[in-house]
Protein backbone atom coordinates (compact mmCIF):
# COMPACT_ATOMS: atom_id res chain seq x y z
CA UNK A 1 0.00 0.00 0.00
CA UNK A 2 2.69 2.53 0.90
CA UNK A 3 4.35 1.80 -2.85
CA UNK A 4 0.74 2.54 -4.26
CA UNK A 5 0.36 5.69 -2.03
CA UNK A 6 4.01 7.00 -3.43
CA UNK A 7 3.02 6.21 -7.01
CA UNK A 8 -0.54 8.02 -6.44
CA UNK A 9 0.88 10.91 -5.00
CA UNK A 10 4.38 11.50 -7.14
CA UNK A 11 1.15 11.63 -10.04
CA UNK A 12 1.41 15.08 -12.35
CA UNK A 13 -2.12 14.70 -12.76
CA UNK A 14 -4.70 15.56 -9.53
CA UNK A 15 -6.48 11.59 -8.89
CA UNK A 16 -9.70 11.21 -6.76
CA UNK A 17 -11.77 8.31 -6.09
CA UNK A 18 -15.29 7.88 -4.93
CA UNK A 19 -17.08 4.73 -3.74
CA UNK A 20 -20.92 4.37 -4.83
CA UNK A 21 -21.79 6.32 -2.59
CA UNK A 22 -20.51 9.50 -3.52
CA UNK A 23 -17.84 9.30 -0.63
CA UNK A 24 -14.47 10.31 -1.22
CA UNK A 25 -12.01 7.17 -0.76
CA UNK A 26 -8.81 8.96 -1.91
CA UNK A 27 -7.35 12.19 -3.56
CA UNK A 28 -4.10 12.52 -4.00
CA UNK A 29 -1.62 15.73 -3.03
CA UNK A 30 -1.46 17.29 -6.55
CA UNK A 31 -5.55 17.35 -6.56
CA UNK A 32 -5.74 18.82 -3.68
CA UNK A 33 -3.72 21.68 -4.92
CA UNK A 34 -5.24 21.82 -8.26
CA UNK A 35 -8.90 21.90 -6.35
CA UNK A 36 -7.21 25.22 -4.28
CA UNK A 37 -10.59 27.30 -4.88
CA UNK A 38 -12.79 24.48 -3.90
CA UNK A 39 -11.12 22.35 -1.34
CA UNK A 40 -11.99 18.43 -1.87
CA UNK A 41 -11.33 16.26 1.25
CA UNK A 42 -11.25 12.45 1.94
CA UNK A 43 -14.47 11.38 3.00
CA UNK A 44 -16.80 14.35 1.88
CA UNK A 45 -19.92 13.21 -0.03
CA UNK A 46 -19.68 14.41 -3.65
CA UNK A 47 -23.35 14.40 -3.87
CA UNK A 48 -23.72 17.04 -1.39
CA UNK A 49 -21.23 18.92 -2.81
CA UNK A 50 -23.03 18.69 -6.44
CA UNK A 51 -24.42 22.33 -6.29
CA UNK A 52 -20.60 23.77 -5.76
CA UNK A 53 -19.30 23.82 -8.54
CA UNK A 54 -19.53 22.08 -12.51
CA UNK A 55 -16.57 19.37 -11.73
CA UNK A 56 -18.21 17.84 -8.64
CA UNK A 57 -21.95 18.03 -10.10
CA UNK A 58 -20.26 15.55 -13.39
CA UNK A 59 -18.80 13.40 -10.57
CA UNK A 60 -21.88 13.31 -8.78
CA UNK A 61 -23.88 12.43 -11.80
CA UNK A 62 -21.11 10.17 -13.29
CA UNK A 63 -21.76 7.39 -10.42
CA UNK A 64 -24.83 6.61 -12.01
CA UNK A 65 -24.07 6.41 -15.57
CA UNK A 66 -23.02 2.96 -17.62
CA UNK A 67 -20.90 4.52 -20.24
CA UNK A 68 -18.58 6.95 -18.92
CA UNK A 69 -17.58 10.21 -20.96
CA UNK A 70 -14.05 10.66 -21.42
CA UNK A 71 -11.73 13.66 -22.10
CA UNK A 72 -13.88 16.56 -20.46
CA UNK A 73 -13.20 20.00 -19.65
CA UNK A 74 -14.98 21.88 -17.06
CA UNK A 75 -14.94 25.62 -15.65
CA UNK A 76 -14.28 26.20 -12.10
CA UNK A 77 -14.37 28.80 -9.86
CA UNK A 78 -10.40 29.64 -9.52
CA UNK A 79 -8.46 30.76 -6.30
CA UNK A 80 -9.62 35.15 -5.22
CA UNK A 81 -12.63 35.02 -7.90
CA UNK A 82 -10.38 33.69 -11.19
CA UNK A 83 -11.70 31.22 -13.34
CA UNK A 84 -10.23 28.17 -13.48
CA UNK A 85 -10.11 24.79 -16.31
CA UNK A 86 -9.82 21.48 -15.67
CA UNK A 87 -9.15 18.73 -17.73
CA UNK A 88 -10.15 15.16 -17.01
CA UNK A 89 -10.99 11.23 -17.75
CA UNK A 90 -13.50 9.17 -15.81
CA UNK A 91 -13.13 5.32 -15.06
CA UNK A 92 -14.78 2.65 -13.20
CA UNK A 93 -13.18 1.56 -10.00
CA UNK A 94 -13.27 -2.61 -9.37
CA UNK A 95 -12.45 -5.49 -7.36
CA UNK A 96 -12.48 -8.52 -9.93
CA UNK A 97 -15.67 -7.85 -12.43
CA UNK A 98 -18.09 -5.84 -9.15
CA UNK A 99 -17.82 -1.44 -10.05
CA UNK A 100 -16.98 -0.22 -6.29
CA UNK A 101 -16.57 3.20 -7.79
CA UNK A 102 -14.90 5.88 -10.14
CA UNK A 103 -12.10 7.50 -10.61
CA UNK A 104 -11.02 10.90 -12.13
CA UNK A 105 -7.83 12.15 -13.31
CA UNK A 106 -7.27 15.99 -13.90
CA UNK A 107 -5.60 18.30 -14.89
CA UNK A 108 -5.28 22.15 -14.82
CA UNK A 109 -5.89 23.72 -18.17
CA UNK A 110 -5.85 27.35 -17.32
CA UNK A 111 -4.22 29.81 -19.53
CA UNK A 112 -2.22 29.46 -22.61
CA UNK A 113 -2.12 25.75 -22.60
CA UNK A 114 -5.95 25.53 -23.22
CA UNK A 115 -6.24 28.40 -25.42
CA UNK A 116 -3.24 26.85 -27.88
CA UNK A 117 -4.53 23.58 -27.55
CA UNK A 118 -8.42 25.08 -28.25
CA UNK A 119 -7.30 26.82 -31.37
CA UNK A 120 -5.03 23.38 -32.53
CA UNK A 121 -7.76 21.66 -32.31
CA UNK A 122 -10.15 23.80 -34.50
CA UNK A 123 -7.57 24.27 -36.91
CA UNK A 124 -7.54 20.67 -36.82
CA UNK A 125 -11.22 19.98 -37.53
CA UNK A 126 -11.21 22.70 -40.45
CA UNK A 127 -8.67 20.76 -42.24
CA UNK A 128 -10.59 17.62 -42.05
CA UNK A 129 -13.65 19.31 -43.07
CA UNK A 130 -11.71 20.62 -46.06
CA UNK A 131 -9.75 17.37 -46.82
CA UNK A 132 -13.39 15.35 -46.58
CA UNK A 133 -15.22 17.47 -49.05
CA UNK A 134 -12.21 17.76 -51.65
CA UNK A 135 -11.86 13.83 -51.48
CA UNK A 136 -15.97 13.75 -51.83
CA UNK A 137 -15.11 15.82 -54.61
CA UNK A 138 -12.40 13.72 -56.33
CA UNK A 139 -14.67 10.39 -55.53
CA UNK A 140 -17.52 11.69 -56.92
CA UNK A 141 -17.03 12.27 -60.82
CA UNK A 142 -15.33 8.88 -61.24
CA UNK A 143 -18.26 7.11 -59.27
CA UNK A 144 -20.75 8.95 -61.55
CA UNK A 145 -19.16 8.65 -64.41
CA UNK A 146 -18.84 4.20 -63.63
CA UNK A 147 -22.60 4.84 -62.97
CA UNK A 148 -23.81 6.23 -66.43
CA UNK A 149 -21.39 4.00 -68.15
CA UNK A 150 -23.31 0.66 -66.16
CA UNK A 151 -26.29 2.17 -67.36
CA UNK A 152 -24.87 2.27 -70.71
CA UNK A 153 -23.76 -1.34 -70.68
CA UNK A 154 -27.09 -2.79 -69.00
CA UNK A 155 -29.23 -1.56 -71.68
CA UNK A 156 -27.03 -2.99 -74.27
CA UNK A 157 -26.75 -6.34 -72.89
CA UNK A 158 -30.32 -7.86 -71.74
CA UNK A 159 -29.80 -11.16 -73.15
CA UNK A 160 -26.16 -12.14 -71.72
CA UNK A 161 -27.67 -12.52 -67.88
CA UNK A 162 -24.03 -13.04 -66.40
CA UNK A 163 -23.14 -9.60 -67.66
CA UNK A 164 -26.22 -7.69 -66.76
CA UNK A 165 -25.33 -9.18 -63.13
CA UNK A 166 -22.30 -8.08 -63.00
CA UNK A 167 -23.03 -4.43 -64.15
CA UNK A 168 -26.14 -4.51 -61.28
CA UNK A 169 -23.36 -5.23 -58.95
CA UNK A 170 -21.18 -2.49 -60.01
CA UNK A 171 -24.42 -0.23 -59.76
CA UNK A 172 -25.09 -1.10 -56.06
CA UNK A 173 -21.16 -0.98 -55.46
CA UNK A 174 -21.12 2.76 -56.81
CA UNK A 175 -24.63 3.67 -54.65
CA UNK A 176 -22.56 2.35 -51.60
CA UNK A 177 -19.91 4.47 -52.63
CA UNK A 178 -21.91 7.63 -52.73
CA UNK A 179 -24.12 6.29 -49.49
CA UNK A 180 -20.20 6.20 -47.53
CA UNK A 181 -19.50 9.80 -48.76
CA UNK A 182 -22.97 11.62 -47.74
CA UNK A 183 -22.26 10.05 -43.87
CA UNK A 184 -18.51 11.47 -44.41
CA UNK A 185 -19.79 14.59 -44.99
CA UNK A 186 -22.89 14.73 -42.13
CA UNK A 187 -20.24 13.73 -39.93
CA UNK A 188 -17.50 16.32 -40.20
CA UNK A 189 -20.07 18.95 -40.93
CA UNK A 190 -21.15 20.85 -38.01
CA UNK A 191 -23.97 20.57 -36.15
CA UNK A 192 -25.69 24.12 -36.73
CA UNK A 193 -28.97 23.46 -34.83
CA UNK A 194 -32.25 25.11 -36.21
CA UNK A 195 -33.91 25.35 -32.65
CA UNK A 196 -37.69 24.80 -31.92
CA UNK A 197 -40.12 23.44 -29.96
CA UNK A 198 -40.73 19.71 -31.13
CA UNK A 199 -43.01 16.60 -29.28
CA UNK A 200 -40.10 14.27 -29.08
CA UNK A 201 -42.29 11.29 -28.77
CA UNK A 202 -44.31 12.39 -31.91
CA UNK A 203 -40.41 12.02 -33.80
CA UNK A 204 -39.59 8.46 -32.19
CA UNK A 205 -43.35 7.44 -33.52
CA UNK A 206 -42.71 8.41 -36.89
CA UNK A 207 -39.08 6.59 -37.21
CA UNK A 208 -40.89 3.31 -35.71
CA UNK A 209 -44.00 3.83 -38.32
CA UNK A 210 -41.16 3.97 -41.35
CA UNK A 211 -38.55 0.94 -39.49
CA UNK A 212 -41.84 -1.02 -39.25
CA UNK A 213 -42.92 -0.40 -42.76
CA UNK A 214 -39.44 -2.13 -43.62
CA UNK A 215 -38.79 -4.57 -41.45
CA UNK A 216 -42.22 -6.53 -40.58
CA UNK A 217 -40.79 -9.42 -38.94
CA UNK A 218 -39.49 -6.61 -35.98
CA UNK A 219 -41.46 -5.86 -33.10
CA UNK A 220 -41.73 -2.21 -31.14
CA UNK A 221 -43.48 -1.52 -28.32
CA UNK A 222 -43.99 2.70 -27.11
CA UNK A 223 -44.18 2.99 -23.68
CA UNK A 224 -45.26 6.66 -21.66
CA UNK A 225 -47.50 8.20 -19.52
CA UNK A 226 -50.27 9.88 -21.35
CA UNK A 227 -50.32 12.76 -18.92
CA UNK A 228 -46.86 13.98 -19.25
CA UNK A 229 -45.53 16.55 -22.02
CA UNK A 230 -42.53 15.07 -23.82
CA UNK A 231 -41.87 18.65 -25.85
CA UNK A 232 -38.18 19.71 -25.96
CA UNK A 233 -36.43 22.69 -27.55
CA UNK A 234 -34.33 20.70 -30.68
CA UNK A 235 -33.76 20.57 -34.27
CA UNK A 236 -36.61 18.11 -35.89
CA UNK A 237 -34.43 16.94 -38.79
CA UNK A 238 -31.08 16.18 -36.77
CA UNK A 239 -32.59 15.20 -33.62
CA UNK A 240 -35.03 12.11 -35.87
CA UNK A 241 -31.73 11.34 -37.42
CA UNK A 242 -29.97 10.21 -34.19
CA UNK A 243 -33.16 8.48 -32.98
CA UNK A 244 -33.46 6.90 -36.31
CA UNK A 245 -29.34 5.51 -36.22
CA UNK A 246 -30.17 4.25 -32.72
CA UNK A 247 -33.05 2.61 -33.63
CA UNK A 248 -31.66 1.54 -36.87
CA UNK A 249 -28.43 -0.16 -34.88
CA UNK A 250 -30.90 -1.61 -32.73
CA UNK A 251 -32.92 -3.05 -35.32
CA UNK A 252 -29.39 -4.41 -37.15
CA UNK A 253 -28.63 -6.03 -33.28
CA UNK A 254 -31.68 -8.43 -33.59
CA UNK A 255 -30.62 -9.01 -37.57
CA UNK A 256 -34.29 -7.71 -38.39
CA UNK A 257 -36.02 -10.72 -36.50
CA UNK A 258 -35.77 -9.45 -32.86
CA UNK A 259 -37.74 -6.65 -30.23
CA UNK A 260 -37.16 -2.96 -29.61
CA UNK A 261 -38.70 -1.99 -26.51
CA UNK A 262 -39.41 2.27 -26.29
CA UNK A 263 -40.14 4.03 -23.53
CA UNK A 264 -40.18 7.64 -22.16
CA UNK A 265 -39.41 9.48 -18.82
CA UNK A 266 -38.51 12.58 -17.20
CA UNK A 267 -34.85 13.19 -15.53
CA UNK A 268 -33.50 16.34 -13.85
CA UNK A 269 -29.77 16.97 -13.68
CA UNK A 270 -27.65 19.77 -12.91
CA UNK A 271 -27.06 22.14 -16.00
CA UNK A 272 -23.31 23.41 -16.72
CA UNK A 273 -21.26 23.58 -19.54
CA UNK A 274 -19.15 20.45 -19.96
CA UNK A 275 -17.17 20.19 -23.28
CA UNK A 276 -15.75 16.79 -24.74
CA UNK A 277 -12.83 16.75 -26.35
CA UNK A 278 -12.21 20.54 -26.77
CA UNK A 279 -15.27 21.02 -28.85
CA UNK A 280 -17.99 23.32 -27.90
CA UNK A 281 -20.56 20.34 -27.48
CA UNK A 282 -22.39 20.26 -24.04
CA UNK A 283 -23.22 17.18 -22.14
CA UNK A 284 -25.01 19.50 -19.70
CA UNK A 285 -26.19 22.67 -21.53
CA UNK A 286 -26.13 26.19 -20.50
CA UNK A 287 -24.62 27.82 -17.75
CA UNK A 288 -27.01 28.57 -14.54
CA UNK A 289 -26.10 25.80 -12.30
CA UNK A 290 -29.70 25.19 -11.82
CA UNK A 291 -31.25 21.37 -11.68
CA UNK A 292 -33.08 21.45 -15.19
CA UNK A 293 -35.22 18.71 -16.68
CA UNK A 294 -34.78 16.12 -19.24
CA UNK A 295 -36.49 14.20 -21.39
CA UNK A 296 -35.75 10.24 -20.95
CA UNK A 297 -35.74 7.54 -24.08
CA UNK A 298 -34.69 4.21 -23.48
CA UNK A 299 -34.00 2.50 -26.61
CA UNK A 300 -33.45 -1.21 -25.63
CA UNK A 301 -32.99 -4.47 -27.62
CA UNK A 302 -33.31 -8.02 -27.56
CA UNK A 303 -29.91 -8.86 -29.68
CA UNK A 304 -26.83 -10.05 -28.82
CA UNK A 305 -25.87 -7.53 -26.61
CA UNK A 306 -22.09 -6.17 -26.47
CA UNK A 307 -18.42 -7.31 -24.84
CA UNK A 308 -16.75 -4.29 -22.89
CA UNK A 309 -14.54 -4.07 -25.37
CA UNK A 310 -17.33 -2.95 -28.36
CA UNK A 311 -18.80 -0.66 -25.71
CA UNK A 312 -15.51 1.10 -25.29
CA UNK A 313 -15.35 1.62 -29.62
CA UNK A 314 -19.04 1.19 -30.50
CA UNK A 315 -18.61 5.76 -30.21
CA UNK A 316 -15.61 5.72 -31.98
CA UNK A 317 -16.30 7.43 -35.67
CA UNK A 318 -15.91 4.21 -38.74
CA UNK A 319 -15.53 1.49 -36.14
CA UNK A 320 -18.17 -1.52 -36.81
CA UNK A 321 -19.18 -5.09 -36.74
CA UNK A 322 -20.94 -5.35 -39.64
CA UNK A 323 -19.99 -6.07 -42.75
CA UNK A 324 -21.55 -3.71 -44.77
CA UNK A 325 -21.35 -0.65 -41.77
CA UNK A 326 -19.78 3.03 -42.54
CA UNK A 327 -19.34 2.85 -38.27
CA UNK A 328 -20.70 6.72 -38.47
CA UNK A 329 -24.43 5.97 -37.58
CA UNK A 330 -23.95 6.16 -33.43
CA UNK A 331 -21.00 8.44 -33.78
CA UNK A 332 -23.43 11.12 -35.38
CA UNK A 333 -25.74 10.39 -32.79
CA UNK A 334 -23.83 11.32 -30.47
CA UNK A 335 -22.65 14.13 -31.87
CA UNK A 336 -26.82 15.40 -32.41
CA UNK A 337 -27.32 14.74 -28.79
CA UNK A 338 -24.24 16.26 -27.59
CA UNK A 339 -25.06 19.37 -29.83
CA UNK A 340 -28.36 19.82 -28.05
CA UNK A 341 -26.46 19.35 -25.12
CA UNK A 342 -27.96 15.84 -24.02
CA UNK A 343 -26.19 12.71 -23.12
CA UNK A 344 -25.93 9.28 -24.82
CA UNK A 345 -25.38 5.94 -22.22
CA UNK A 346 -25.14 2.76 -23.47
CA UNK A 347 -26.15 -0.36 -20.79
CA UNK A 348 -25.21 -3.97 -22.63
CA UNK A 349 -24.02 -7.02 -21.67
CA UNK A 350 -23.26 -10.23 -23.93
CA UNK A 351 -26.39 -12.20 -24.79
CA UNK A 352 -28.46 -9.74 -22.71
CA UNK A 353 -29.25 -6.82 -25.77
CA UNK A 354 -28.25 -3.10 -25.43
CA UNK A 355 -29.81 -0.24 -24.05
CA UNK A 356 -29.19 3.04 -25.12
CA UNK A 357 -30.75 6.03 -22.95
CA UNK A 358 -31.23 9.75 -24.83
CA UNK A 359 -31.43 12.51 -22.25
CA UNK A 360 -32.47 15.58 -24.20
CA UNK A 361 -32.84 18.88 -22.15
CA UNK A 362 -36.47 20.18 -22.28
CA UNK A 363 -35.19 23.74 -22.85
CA UNK A 364 -32.04 24.95 -24.24
CA UNK A 365 -31.04 28.06 -22.28
CA UNK A 366 -31.62 28.58 -18.75
CA UNK A 367 -34.28 31.13 -18.05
Amino acid sequence: MRLESAILSSFRAGVVALKLDGTVAYINPIGIKVLVGCVLREGDNIHLRAGENTFFRVLSEALAMHYLPTRVEVELPGKDGDRQFIGFTLSELKEGDEKIGICSFFKDLTHVEIAEENENLKQRLLLLGQMAAGLAHEIRNPIASIGVHSSILKKNIPDNEKLATSVGMISKEVERVEYIIRECLNFVRPADLGIKNVDADKIVTGVVERLSAIYPDMEFSIKYQEDMDFQVEADTGLLEQAINNIIANAVDACEGKGKVDISFGISRHFSDLVRFKRESDPIFHGQSGKEEEFVRISIRDDGQGMTSEIQEKIFVPFFTTKKMGTGLGLPLAQKIIHAHGGILDLISDPGKGADFIVKIPVRQKSG
